[in-house]
């Protein structure tokens, strides 16, 4: 079995031949921009640091992907209200940002710059998907990225070498980067468990199936790896949402149920993570919410900047500490502009997913591989908003590349629709 390191090449691999294969077809210099940025190649490898390479890329990359899509692309298109809303919220958070931060250079620096990077990623899918072959390239090389990025914490687990010692037992986490804690690493993993499976189910041969199987494989590992018990609750939360979408519920459930025992019962660490779980938890990331909500009414009706919260959660709760609670954090760091527009935005990728959906199912498009993944997404939205109730990440890219993905679907099947039309004429 390879090892970490052997691994982490293929990262740097596909960087260089996806931004090779980007000059001509946009969609590869957007995913090379992707590996570059949220595989940390300038922290494993500084010649990347050294030469400025995510500034660098970026700016040749939005240019290639502008120059592809200028014309094709209307970026506030009526079809669609999610990038008015991102607009908004991005508008919201600037001006946030120098009027009302705490501490502006630890707002730029934890928060901003990182989100910047987020934008700058939304853009690009924007402008350079607009064929569902471009659409699943994409999405194979976001499920391959995290694969590659959760080998780490898998072979570790699997051959019981490296980790995080704690009081509790041994948690299997990634050395460096975004699956570097062991909520991260669960919170990223239960995010990708249910687009791996809905892609896999709408595979059709067997060798499919079988090839498809690999990354939900390595997701389920590094989820019971972990050692969070946010992961045992997203797991229980997606075998619910697996019987809630199936034609067949008993079945489906019954099917569902002796899955999660088996996983339960598998390891020694899945079991005692389980064990953990307890109302005292629960309520322990429960104060993050009712912190943002106190900060809010000591008159910071427009929040304490991005970033900012451990900084008024010190001051008002003597309790110097992140969130830990997605909701605190956006009423405590955004204000009520931004938990509206927020709430706006995320909506709007719902409403993105059902209508391509319902589209898709008057085309008699319903069993699509575009159906199923609008499925994945809804179903992994909905997991990371449930386990977003124990860990914060506002600025995180996933969810605005789930938004970028949405638009990207309807404008695809919006086009379909158009073309159905013309040919029935």
């Amino acid at each position: 079995m390879p090892t970490p390191d052997q691994i982490r090449i293929i990262s740097v691999l596909l960087f260089i031949i996806s931004f090779a294969i980007g000059m001509k077809r946009p969609v590869y210099a957007v995913i090379s921009y992707m590996l570059l940025v949220y595989c940390k190649l300038s922290s494993y490898y500084p010649v990347f640091g050294a030469m400025n390479a995510e500034l660098v890329f970026a700016l040749i990359i939005i240019v290639r992907v502008s120059l592809y899509n200028s014309i094709n692309v209307k970026f506030f298109s009526g079809q669609s209200q999610v990038n008015k809303y991102l607009l908004y919220f991005i508008t919201w958070l600037t001006i946030n940002f120098l009027v009302f931060a705490w501490n502006r250079s630890y707002s730029w620096e934890h928060a901003v710059y990182h989100f910047i990077k987020v934008v700058i990623l939304y853009y690009m899918i924007v402008m350079a998907i607009d064929t569902e072959n471009d659409l699943l390239i994409f999405f194979w090389a976001f499920l391959i990225m995290f694969a590659v990025l959760a080998y780490e914490p898998v072979y570790g687990f699997v051959f019981q070498t490296g980790g995080s010692q704690h009081m509790y037992g041994t948690n299997y986490i990634s050395e460096i980067g975004i699956l570097s804690g062991h909520v991260a690493l669960a919170n990223n993993m239960n995010q990708m468990i249910p687009l791996a499976f809905y892609i896999w189910f709408a595979a059709i041969t067997i060798k499919q199936k079988i090839i498809y199987a690999i990354p939900l494989c390595i997701f389920i590992t590094a989820v019971i790896g972990s050692g969070s018990r946010g992961g045992v609750a997203g797991l229980a939360l997606f075998g619910l949402l697996i019987i809630y979408n199936s034609r067949n519920k008993i079945k489906t459930g019954a099917i569902a149920t002796i899955v999660l025992i088996i996983i339960a019962f598998s390891s020694n660490q899945m079991a005692s993570t389980a064990g953990r779980i307890s109302t005292d938890s629960a309520e322990g990331r429960f104060v993050g919410l009712t912190h943002g909500i106190g900060m809010f009414m000591k008159g910071n009706i427009f929040g304490v900047g991005p970033g900012c919260y451990l900084f008024a959660r010190q001051k008002y709760f003597s309790y110097y500490m992140e969130s830990h609670n997605i909701y605190g954090e956006v009423i405590g760091d955004l204000g009520l502009p931004g938990v509206v527009l927020w709430f706006l935005f995320i909506r709007q990728v719902f409403y993105n997913l059902a209508e391509s959906k319902k589209k898709l199912v008057s085309a008699l498009m319903g069993k699509s591989k575009l159906y199923w993944l609008c499925t994945g997404i809804q179903c992994s939205l909905i997991i990371r908003l449930f386990i977003s109730m124990g860990s914060h990440g506002l600025y995180y890219f996933y969810w605005y590349v789930m938004a970028a993905m949405s638009f990207s679907i309807l404008t695809i099947i919006n086009n379909i629709e158009s073309e159905l039309l013309i040919k029935n004429k």
